[in-house]
């Protein structure tokens, strides 16, 4: 959304326009009971209501959506499934920008991931000066993030949301709705890898998350519980590995 704000610029200040990024609250119902609220931007509402629920194991597969109806104007979502389900209750204030909320953050409940993807730094390098290329908001305003899920070769979704862990969401709920694989692939992310975007990774089945900034030390222990490889401060000539071994270090 363009807004005018004024800027002060080599000690002149003026009225200049300029991209601000948009937030809103999302009251996700579910079979007719509040659910929770997420703070979001209003992209693709409907992959991030699909990819939290089965995130968060509200549901196993999309078949069991009867009904999902999502109105940007009332900030609100109602899903309606096939069966009855009990909500979980205990919530957990996650440190993802746009008010995160999770329910389950034991890593005893996520699979271990067993893979045998491998990626030159080369191919990382790439696939994330894509997502910078297709997250048209974060270049426009520099203030939300981008993720992408990729294979070695090219993206196959990308999302951007004012919170990272969002994003993510966002990218599993379309990968469910337009039946693209999550296994064995990439996840990439412009914001920091925490131990929720990692726990997120490791129900989708990916192997591999890389990020052009750092993860947290309870992601990284995650990761190496968990099996995942983990890529921090992913630039053009350097990477940081702090977990895995999914990178063929050394091949360019």
């Amino acid at each position: 959304m363009m807004r005018s704000f004024i800027q002060l610029k080599g000690g002149k200040a003026e009225e200049v326009k300029g991209e601000i990024v948009r937030e809103q609250p999302l009251v996700i119902y579910v079979n007719g009971q509040k659910f929770v609220t997420l703070l979001c931007s209003p992209l693709k509402l409907d992959c991030l209501v699909v990819g939290y629920l089965w995130l968060e194991k509200v549901i196993a597969s999309l078949d069991e959506i009867e009904r999902l109806d999502v109105s940007e104007v009332d900030g609100r979502a109602d899903v309606t499934l096939t069966r009855e389900v009990e909500l979980p209750t205990e919530r957990i204030l996650t440190s993802g920008c746009g008010g995160g909320i999770t329910f389950r953050i034991d890593p005893r409940l996520f699979p271990q991931i067993r893979s045998s993807l491998r990626v030159r730094p080369g191919q990382l390098f790439e696939r994330m000066k894509d997502l910078f290329a297709a997250a048209e908001n974060y270049r426009a305003s520099r203030g939300i993030h981008g993720a992408a899920l990729s294979d070695a070769d090219r993206l196959l979704i990308v999302a951007e949301d004012v919170g990272r862990h969002n994003a993510v969401d966002k990218i599993m709920g379309e990968a469910l709705l337009k039946g693209i694989p999550t296994t064995d692939q990439i996840l990439l992310s412009t914001g920091r890898i925490s131990s929720e975007m990692l726990l997120k990774a490791a129900r989708m089945g990916v192997p591999l998350v890389a990020s052009r900034t750092s993860p947290t030390e309870m992601a990284v222990g995650l990761a190496e519980q968990l099996g995942i490889t983990v890529v921090g401060y992913l630039r053009p000539e350097s990477l940081n590995v702090y977990a895995g071994d999914a990178v063929l270090l050394g091949i360019r």
